[in-house]
């Protein structure tokens, strides 16, 4: 019986970090479905539909992986996909008290739902979608933090470093504009 996993996130942008975590779990399982969640608690870069072209154009070598949206429970996402797995990654103990909350909050709620944990590569631990928002707000380079199919996407709106550098940075124009329509 071919085992289906979930992996959801609100990927904004979906990083390098990601990227490993998703390729891992691809090959353990016979099939996952990245889910695009949005996060009504953080401000966001880009849109629910940016997020999920990016990550489809980031996963495109992976032929048991496909990518949908989906606005609720991780466990409702994961039913959606018909997965019995659902991966969380884990940075580091910070991560780990919220994960095991998380979890058992998942199972009381879909027991048929088995939440596996993937420790990050130290290579790509400290990569965060907030940091790489940090850096395109400095117009800092970010180019070895996130896939190609990202990094060419920021260039071309502007938002990362390598376009007209001598403006003011349009991720940081971007981000406060986003703030101020609160």
């Amino acid at each position: 019986m071919a085992v289906k996993a979930a992996f959801c996130g609100t990927f904004d942008p979906v990083t390098n970090g990601h990227l490993a975590l998703i390729e891992r779990a691809a090959a353990q399982f016979d099939f996952l479905t990245v889910v695009v969640s949005p996060n009504s608690s953080k401000q966001c870069l880009l849109s629910a539909d940016e997020r999920r072209t990016l990550l489809e154009q980031s996963v495109a070598h992976l032929p048991n992986v496909s990518v949908m949206q989906y606005e609720g429970l991780a466990t409702e996402a994961a039913r959606k996909a018909g997965a019995s797995v659902l991966v969380r990654g884990l940075r580091g103990a910070v991560d780990a008290d919220y994960e095991y909350n998380m979890a058992q909050m998942n199972r009381r709620i879909a027991p048929e739902i088995e939440t596996v944990l993937l420790f990050s590569d130290p290579e790509t631990a400290l990569i965060s979608s907030s940091n790489v928002r940090e850096l395109l707000r400095y117009r800092l380079p970010v180019d070895d933090l996130v896939p190609l199919p990202v990094n060419a996407w920021l260039q071309e709106q502007s938002l990362a470093a390598g376009t007209d550098t001598h403006q003011e940075s349009a991720a940081g124009n971007h981000l406060q504009s986003k703030e101020e329509g609160k």
